[in-house]
C-alpha cells in the first residue's frame, strides 16, 4: 500500500504533465482509494488532477472504491464497493459513474449483473477473461449483453489487454486479433503502462497523432470509456446474450492461496454484518449512538484489502502481515460495537440471566457456553439440558429469527447431573466399535476408521447409506505450476498425489446428551493435524473442527467426499444464490473447470435427497462425479516463499437431506456455520424478542443496516436462494412508519403497503430486495 501511494503520485504526475502537451490525450483513473491515497500524501498534485477531471481531460470512472476479486469477496461487500466507490466519485468529483471498470479480475460472479443493475452500472468492461494459456477454451465475445442469476443484463465489452502499445503494429495486431470478426465496428484500447502504474508515454501519444487515420492501420480516436459503451447502446438489439458467470480458465489457485487472509476476511464480512445489526436496532429501540464514522472506516479497511491481489493471495509477503494486521483490527472493531449495541437492550443487569441473540432470519438452535453452577431455565422457565464440554458447560437455546432470548443460570435447586457420565439412549453417542468409531444420533449414524476416514454415514430415516466411498479422505498432490505460482493449479496436479501416512490416534472426547465428538491426531506428509469431529443431537450436520501446522513446499491439499448421490451437475453457492456446473469433463469447457470457486458451500443434489460440503473460510472446490474435493490449503513460494506457513485452523461440515432442495436447511447450515452468537449478561425488558420474521424459507435476509445517509432509517436486504419465484410476508416488530423498495444505493424506488407493520412481498429467483424503513 505504501509503493502504491508513491505509484499513483508518480502517475499522475506524468500524465498532468502529458496533457499540458496533448489537449486530445484523456486519462484514466478507476479506483476512489487511489485518489483517496493522492489527496492525504501528495495535496498539490490532487488539485492539479481536479483541475483536469473539470475539462474532461482526466477521466473519473470505475464505480468501485478498488478493482475486487469478485470469487471470494461476499456479496454485500461488492454492493458496498460500489456504494462507497461511487459516492466518493459523486461527493468529490461531481461524477455518477456509469462503468465497472474490472480489467485485471480473475474470473467473475454470475452475481454481478444484478449487483451492478442495482447500483446503477449498466456497463461492464475487462480483459482478463481473454487469457487463455494452458490451451484455454477461447472467450468468443468482445461486445455482448451480460446475464447473471436473476436475469439481470448489462452491456459488456472485453478489450485485450490493459497496457497496449500504440505504434501501427500494435494497432493491427489488436484490431485483427479480436474475438468477434463480422459483427464487431469497433474496439477499446487501454495504452499505456498499468498492472503498477505509470500511464502513457509521449511516445504513445506521439504515435496516435500519427495513426489516427493512416491507411493500412485501423483508424482510432481518443475518448473516454463511456463514449464507447454509449455507441454500443445503439446496437444493443443486435449483440449476442453471454448467460452465466464469466470463468476464468486460469489463476484458480487464487481461491486457496494466503488462506489466514482469506479466513479473516470472512470473518471481517461477518462482523461487520452484525455490528450493523445490532447498532440498527439498538439506536431503534434504545437510542443507541451507532458509530458510523467508526463502521465506515472498518468497511473501506476491509473492501480495499479485497483488491484483486491481495484478497486473492498473489501478492508478497508483507501485504499479508498488513492485511491480516488490518482485517483483525476491522474484526475487533465490528466485535467491540456489537457488544456495545447489544449491551443497550438489556435492561436487567442481574447475574443470572444471560440474552442470547440471533441476527439470522430464522430460528436457531444452538449451543452455548456458560459459567459453571447451577441448572438452566429457559424464557418459559423450563429447565435445559446442560453437558460438560472441554472444561466448560454448554446448554442448547433456541434463539427466535432476527431477535433475542434469555436463559437463567439460577431458579434450580440442584445443578444437573455432569451428562459425560452417563449413556442413555436419548444421548449422542461416541464409541469405539472394533477397529472403528461411531458417532450417533436420532438421526444419522457415522463410522470413522483409525485415520478418522467416514467409512459409512447412515441416515436412520430414510434406512440408507450416504457414503459412496469413505470420506474425509485427505489427498495432497505435488503443485508446481508451470508458471504464476501463487495464482495457479495446473490441471495435471491430480496425476501427482503425494502418499500420506495412515498413523492417527483418535479418541472420544465428548458424548453426552448435546454432543458427541471424536478426537483425531495425525501427520500430514511434513505437517501435524488435529480435528474435532462433532456431531450434535438432532442434527444432520457433522462438523469437523480443523488446525494443521502447515509445513509444506508446492503442496496442495484437499478432503474428499464420495456421496451417493447421482447427479450431472454440481450446486455451488455464489453471492445471493448458487450456479450449477459440471462435474464432468464430457467437453472442452466442462474439463476447464476443473477446479472452481464457491462461497459457503457445495452441494450434489437429485430430485428427492442430497448432500453438501459446508465451509466457513474455503473458497476453492471441485466435483468429480460423486466426489465433493474441498481445497483447504496450498504451499506456494512466489511472490511470497513463506506464504501460508505455520497454524492454519478452519471448519468445515458434511450434511445431508431428505427431500427436494426447495425445502433442504443448506442455506441455514451454511450461516449457522458461519455466523458467530452473541450474548451478553443481563435481561431485556422483552425476555424474548423477534424484530423480523420472513414466512417463506427459501428467502434470507443478508443484511440490516443504518442507512447510508445518517437519516436514522433502517436498511433490510434480503434476497431468495433457491431459484424460485416466491410470495412472502415480512413481519417488522419496529415503531414502522413507512416502508420503501430501494435500488442497492438505497434510493427509493416505491412506497410498499404496510400493515401492522406486515407487508408482502413478491421476489424472483435469486433477486436481491432491498428496503428502506422509516421508524418513528
Amino acid at each position: 500500500l505504501a509503493e502504491t501511494e508513491r505509484k499513483v503520485a508518480r502517475t499522475a504526475a506524468n500524465q498532468l504533465e502529458l496533457m499540458g502537451s496533448y489537449s486530445e490525450y484523456v486519462f484514466l483513473q478507476s479506483q476512489a482509494q487511489l485518489y483517496v491515497m493522492l489527496r492525504g500524501r501528495y495535496s498539490d498534485i490532487y488539485d492539479r488532477v481536479q483541475e483536469k477531471i473539470s475539462t474532461g481531460q482526466w477521466n473519473v470512472e470505475g464505480s468501485a472504491w478498488v478493482e475486487p476479486d469478485t470469487n471470494i469477496t461476499g456479496g454485500e461487500s461488492l454492493i458496498r464497493q460500489f456504494i462507497h466507490g461511487k459516492r466518493y466519485f459523486r461527493e468529490e468529483f461531481g461524477c455518477d459513474t456509469q462503468i465497472f471498470w474490472e480489467p485485471d479480475v480473475f474470473g467473475y460472479s454470475a452475481a454481478l449483473p444484478q449487483i451492478m443493475r442495482g447500483c446503477g452500472i449498466p456497463y461492464f468492461a475487462t480483459q482478463k477473461i481473454t487469457w487463455g494459456y494452458n490451451d484455454g477454451d477461447p472467450f468468443p465475445y468482445n461486445d455482448f449483453l451480460w446475464q447473471g442469476i436473476d436475469g439481470s443484463q448489462v452491456l459488456a465489452h472485453v478489450f485485450h489487454g490493459y497496457g497496449y502499445e500504440t505504434s501501427p503494429k500494435h494497432l493491427i495486431e489488436a484490431w485483427t486479433g479480436r474475438a468477434q470478426r463480422s459483427d464487431t465496428t469497433g474496439l477499446m484500447l487501454p495504452f499505456g503502462y498499468g498492472d503498477g502504474g505509470g500511464g502513457a508515454t509521449r511516445e504513445h501519444l506521439e504515435y496516435l497523432r500519427r495513426a489516427h487515420n493512416l491507411e493500412g492501420s485501423p483508424r482510432t480516436r481518443m475518448a473516454p470509456p463511456i463514449k464507447y459503451f454509449e455507441d454500443l447502446e445503439r446496437r444493443r438489439m443486435t449483440l449476442p446474450q453471454y448467460v452465466g458467470e464469466l470463468y476464468f480458465q486460469a489463476h484458480r489457485g487464487t481461491y486457496t492461496s494466503q488462506a489466514r487472509t482469506k479466513l479473516l476476511n470472512r470473518r471481517a464480512e461477518i462482523g461487520l454484518r452484525e455490528a450493523e445489526f445490532w447498532t440498527s436496532m439498538a439506536a431503534v429501540l434504545a437510542g443507541f449512538s451507532a458509530p458510523l464514522a467508526d463502521l465506515d472506516s472498518a468497511w473501506k479497511r476491509l473492501l480495499t484489502n479485497q483488491f484483486h491481489d491481495i484478497l486473492p493471495g498473489s501478492s508478497i509477503g508483507r501485504v499479508y502481515e498488513e492485511a491480516e494486521r488490518d482485517l483483525s483490527e476491522v474484526v475487533a472493531l465490528a466485535g467491540d460495537v456489537t457488544r456495545a449495541a447489544v449491551g443497550t437492550l438489556v435492561t436487567d443487569s442481574s447475574g443470572d440471566a444471560i440474552t442470547v441473540f440471533n441476527s439470522l432470519s430464522f430460528a436457531r438452535r444452538t449451543l452455548l457456553t456458560i459459567p459453571d453452577g447451577g441448572g438452566v431455565t429457559d424464557v418459559a422457565g423450563a429447565s435445559l439440558m446442560t453437558q460438560r464440554y472441554e472444561g466448560q458447560q454448554l446448554i442448547e437455546v433456541t434463539i427466535p429469527p432476527c431477535g433475542w432470548t434469555t436463559v437463567r443460570t439460577a431458579g434450580l435447586d440442584e445443578a444437573t447431573p455432569d451428562a459425560a457420565v452417563r449413556i442413555s439412549d436419548s444421548d449422542v453417542r461416541a464409541l469405539k466399535s472394533g477397529a472403528g468409531w461411531t458417532l450417533e444420533n436420532d438421526l444419522i449414524r457415522a463410522t470413522f476408521n483409525a485415520t478418522g476416514d467416514l467409512t459409512s454415514l447412515w441416515d436412520k430415516e430414510s434406512a440408507s447409506e450416504w457414503m459412496g466411498a469413505p470420506g474425509n479422505v485427505f489427498l495432497m498432490y505435488k503443485d508446481i505450476p508451470r508458471a504464476w505460482d501463487a495464482w495457479d493449479i495446473d490441471s495435471n496436479y491430480a496425476s501427482m498425489p503425494v502418499a500420506l501416512g495412515q498413523k492417527a490416534i483418535v479418541e472420544v472426547t465428548a458424548v453426552g446428551p448435546l454432543l458427541a465428538c471424536l478426537s483425531v491426531t495425525r501427520q500430514i506428509h511434513n505437517s501435524e493435524m488435529r480435528q474435532k469431529i462433532r456431531l450434535r443431537r438432532g442434527s444432520r450436520r457433522l462438523d469437523f473442527v480443523t488446525t494443521i501446522s502447515w509445513k509444506e513446499k508446492h503442496k496442495l491439499l484437499k478432503v474428499a467426499f464420495p456421496v451417493a448421490v447421482h447427479a450431472e451437475e454440481a450446486l455451488h453457492e455464489i453471492q445471493f444464490g448458487h450456479v450449477r456446473r459440471p462435474n464432468h469433463a464430457s467437453r472442452k469447457y466442462d474439463a476447464d473447470r476443473f477446479e472452481v470457486p464457491q462461497q459457503r458451500w457445495t452441494a450434489l443434489v437429485e430430485e428427492g435427497r442430497g448432500a453438501a460440503v459446508l465451509n466457513d473460510c474455503k473458497y476453492g472446490v471441485n466435483v468429480t462425479g460423486n466426489r465433493i474435493q474441498l481445497t483447504l490449503l496450498k504451499a506456494a513460494i512466489a511472490p511470497d516463499p513463506h506464504a501460508d506457513e505455520g497454524l492454519q485452523a478452519f471448519t468445515y461440515s458434511l450434511t445431508t437431506w431428505n427431500g427436494p432442495f426447495l425445502d433442504c436447511a443448506v442455506v441455514q447450515e451454511a450461516y449457522a456455520l458461519n455466523a458467530p452468537l452473541t450474548f451478553t449478561v443481563g435481561a431485556s425488558a422483552a425476555p424474548e424478542a423477534s424484530l423480523f420474521r420472513v414466512d417463506a424459507p427459501n428467502v434470507f435476509i443478508e443484511t440490516v443496516k443504518p442507512a447510508e445517509d445518517g437519516s436514522g432509517d433502517v436498511i433490510v436486504r434480503m434476497y431468495e436462494a433457491k431459484r424460485t419465484w416466491t410470495r412472502c410476508r415480512l413481519q417488522v416488530a419496529l415503531p414502522v412508519r413507512q416502508i420503501f423498495e430501494t435500488d442497492m444505493l438505497e434510493n427509493q424506488v416505491r412506497e410498499l403497503d404496510v400493515r401492522e407493520g406486515r407487508i408482502v412481498l413478491e421476489i424472483k429467483p435469486f433477486q436481491v430486495l432491498t428496503l428502506r424503513i422509516t421508524v418513528g
